[in-house]
């Protein structure tokens, strides 16, 4: 017999013989030939061959249902109840059933809707289900353990809508659904954990919508989807761990819109994306925290707006399409090392968008980022950060700069270059003082120095007015100083004059602050000249008029020309 992994092959193209020869305990065999796309034999499997009649006779009666290794061709338990007389709806119990490694064919149908399942374990290991739609509609596994764990579906449709799983563990690990639609609307997973690792999800609709999860932990770790559309609309997490880990969502829409993530961490980190529209609007993840490092989330607008989430994080994302983070309530994004190609947008509009603390360390960004210094209180979303050092500090407020500079945000690009520029002083300071104890003073006298010289007087150069008030200040203090000096202080300086006796009133306030004025903005008429330690002042005035006068030309061109 030719061995093949079938869930290599998605599209199911098989052939069935039926042999009069014994198969186990069965009195007939069936052969079933697996073919490639080339239309080649790859397997051939053999399993023995189960008659309805004698599965619906069990079934009647009450018995234990072993269909393992059995073909069972147009199994329905509509039919069942058509053949009963009973109601659509009645659910039809099925104690301790088995079904590993079986194969169930059909022309139209599999049918195991409103099926109640009984015991302590239901399997479905292995089975594979032909061709044609399979429906498990409104099942009931109460609290049975359940796997589906390597089955294989066909071409058609799927449907576990409105199924109901107890408090035992479901696994579909390595489950390939095929190529048709696939429905777990309103299923009820219960408390158990549920497995849906590496399960390929067919290339049809998936639809998870309105689906619940209690307590367990939910897997989907390297799962993969096909081009159609999922729909994980409006699901309700539980409080476990959900890991949608490496998942290939490939081209599609996926909609995780209006979830409710419950109070455990989420986690699609190294998941991979398609072309299509990523939806998280209106989700809710409550206290937990969610993880999207290293995602690639392909080309496709990608929405969180108005999403609840107490921590989220990006780190390594390359961000290559309109990306929606207006989030309507979040304590930390972190964007560190990701790279934008395209838009990132956090900037209120008509709803208010509360975010505490936004991580950009190491962040490049070729496209643009909409964000406003106000409206999203930028200053606290860095300075609220709790592991940066002031230095990945400085570097957020660089690159947003870079960003405000872009856009033609130029009060905001100034508001950025001046926390950039105070980051960076703070953080040599502290590197000076921890490099060399005895450095600690030094560090010091250069930082209150810088500060008071580029900070306090201009703003480094965003603040022309403030420029002109240090100006005034110069002056009026200079000029205090001589009046001071000339009128109590004769001996160590005076302000001399060339005018004549009764033009002299050198030692008035208001000509000490004529001489101050012509001296602070180097104008020398001549007609008042310091005398002793005035003539120091001077020069030191004289100075500080030059400097001044030059930062206020740098700051004023620099507003006008913007």
């Amino acid at each position: 017999m030719l061995e093949s992994p079938l869930h290599e092959h998605h599209l199911l193209r098989y052939e069935v013989e039926i042999a009069d020869e014994p198969f186990q305990s069965y009195e007939r065999t069936a052969l079933v030939s697996f073919y490639d796309e080339n239309n080649k034999r790859v397997s051939v499997l053999k399993y023995g061959v189960y008659l309805l009649e004698d599965i619906y006779k069990k079934i009647e009666i009450g018995e234990t249902i072993n269909l393992s290794h059995a073909y069972v061709k147009d199994f329905s338990l509509t039919n069942y109840r058509t053949s009963k007389g009973l109601d659509d709806h009645v659910h039809i119990p099925l104690p301790n059933f088995s079904a590993k490694k079986a194969f169930f064919d059909c022309d139209i149908s599999t049918d195991f809707s409103y099926a109640e399942f009984l015991g302590n374990k239901i399997t479905f290991e292995s089975t594979i289900f032909g061709n044609g739609n399979t429906n498990f509609f409104s099942a009931n596994f109460n609290h049975c353990d359940v796997s589906f764990k390597k089955a294989k579906f066909g071409s058609g449709s799927t449907t576990f809508k409105s199924v109901k799983f107890g408090d035992g563990s479901i696994t579909f690990n390595n489950t390939n659904f095929g190529t048709g639609n696939l429905s777990f609307v309103d299923a009820n997973f219960s408390n158990g954990n549920v497995d849906f690792k590496n399960t390929y999800f067919g290339d049809g609709h998936v639809d998870f919508k309105f689906a619940r999860f209690a307590n367990g932990d939910i897997s989907f770790e390297k799962a993969s989807f096909g081009t159609g559309k999922k729909d994980f609309k409006n699901v309700e997490f539980g409080g476990g761990k959900i890991d949608f880990r490496r998942v290939a969502f490939n081209s599609g829409d996926v909609s995780f819109e209006g979830v409710e993530f419950g109070n455990g961490k989420v986690s699609f980190r190294s998941s991979v994306f398609g072309h299509g529209h990523k939806s998280f609007h209106l989700s809710d993840f409550a206290h937990g925290e969610a993880q999207f490092d290293y995602v690639d989330f392909g080309t496709g607008e990608i929405t969180f707006n108005k999403a609840r989430v107490a921590d989220i994080s990006f780190t390594g994302c390359h961000m290559n399409c309109y990306t929606d983070l207006r989030v309507g309530e979040c304590h930390l994004i972190d964007l560190s090392n990701t790279i934008v190609r395209d838009i990132l947008d956090v900037k209120p509009e008509e709803e208010k968008v509360i975010i505490k603390e936004m991580n950009l360390t190491g962040m490049r960004i070729l496209g643009r980022i909409f964000i406003d210094w106000r409206a999203n209180d930028v200053y606290d979303l860095i300075y609220n950060q709790k592991k940066t050092s002031l230095f990945q500090k400085a570097e957020q407020f660089r690159i947003l700069k870079e960003n405000f500079r872009n856009n033609g945000q130029y009060d905001d690009e100034d508001e950025s270059y001046v926390e950039f520029k105070r980051c960076e002083a703070k953080a040599k300071k502290e590197d000076r003082s921890s490099a060399h104890h005895h450095n600690t003073v030094i560090a010091h006298i250069i930082y209150y120095f810088q500060k008071y010289m580029f900070d306090y007087i201009g703003r480094y150069g965003t603040d022309p007015v403030r420029v002109l008030m240090n100006v005034a200040v110069a002056i009026f203090v200079y000029g205090s100083l001589y009046f001071a000096i000339s009128n109590y202080l004769p001996h160590l300086g005076t302000v001399a004059t060339t005018l004549p006796p009764e033009l002299n009133s050198a030692t008035t306030f208001l000509n000490s602050m004529y001489y101050s004025a012509i001296t602070f903005f180097t104008i020398g008429y001549g007609d008042y000249f310091g005398g002793g330690i005035i003539k120091i002042l001077a020069v030191c005035e004289g100075f500080s008029g030059v400097f001044l006068m030059s930062y206020f030309t740098v700051a004023f061109v620099r507003k006008i020309l913007r």
